[in-house]
């Protein structure tokens, strides 16, 4: 901003600063000062390589930051409006930019609604950091902007092991721009990342087929049931006796006599 002062106050600053004054004079009557009733007031302005200057549609050289070390302007012509900083070419948001825009890092709808309204200070709110989770929340918030992705499959519960590893991966895997992510392990710069390019849609693995049944062949067996009749076997008859042999009978001799027993 450009500020006036007295001129013998900036001669010195000029001289140690390398600071350039165009003198301005105003009339105030006689006996004003040793001047013989003039009072010179002189404008500076940093040069470039201390403090950047700004310009923007409308807008003059009537802005430019105040290094440290550096006289305070006199006149302020003005302030940058938040969110303006574009206007002036200011890189860097302003705090007040930052009291006003900013949002918690875990409100989706807020962060939906400006990605879609304002998609540049999106952008610089994110890639400066002011929308970074506090540290020790980091890999809660990994996990659940991978879970929504459906990239990360397993309980939210920052501990970081290997299937949150392997969900970093799956996700840069669905990326359509490229980008190749080869660290693994959770940093501020991979959440920023991760919502800047949030329309990713992790597949699920598809588990493998089941084998089929194998084929059995029942075997119908039929029960018979046998019931044996126990026949009564005849005993063997006893064999005939034989018949005796005749006994010895007496010979007899006719002749007519007497026979004779022998």
């Amino acid at each position: 901003m450009f500020g006036l002062v007295g001129f013998g106050a900036l001669a010195g600053a000029a001289m140690a600063q390398s600071y350039g004054s165009d003198p301005i004079a105003f009339d105030l009557g006689d006996g004003a000062d040793a001047t013989g009733g003039q009072v010179l007031i002189a404008a500076y302005q940093p040069p470039a390589e201390t403090a950047p200057s700004f310009a923007g549609p409308g807008v003059g050289r009537g802005a430019v930051a105040v290094a440290a070390g550096l006289p305070t302007p006199s006149i302020i012509l003005g302030r940058i409006e938040p969110g303006r900083e574009a206007d002036f070419g200011i890189t860097s948001l302003l705090p007040e930019t930052v009291a006003q825009m900013s949002f918690a890092f875990d409100d989706m709808e807020t962060r939906i609604a400006m990605r879609s309204d304002d998609p540049t200070m999106f952008r610089m709110l994110v890639e400066q950091g002011h929308i970074d989770p506090p540290a020790d929340r980091l890999n809660v918030a990994l996990q659940s902007e991978l879970q929504r992705m459906n990239c990360y499959r397993s309980g939210i519960d920052g501990l970081w092991g290997r299937g949150s590893a392997r969900s970093v991966g799956e996700y840069f895997g669905e990326r359509e721009d490229g980008v190749d992510w080869p660290d693994q392990n959770p940093s501020m710069e991979l959440f920023r990342t991760i919502i800047m390019y949030p329309d990713v849609r992790c597949e699920a693995p598809v588990a493998a087929a089941a084998p089929a049944p194998r084929a059995t062949t029942t075997r119908s067996t039929t029960t018979r049931t046998t019931t044996t009749r126990r026949v009564a076997t005849p005993k063997p008859a006893a064999p005939a006796p034989k018949p005796k042999a005749p006994a010895n009978k007496p010979k007899i001799t006719g002749g007519g006599g007497i026979g004779v027993f022998r």
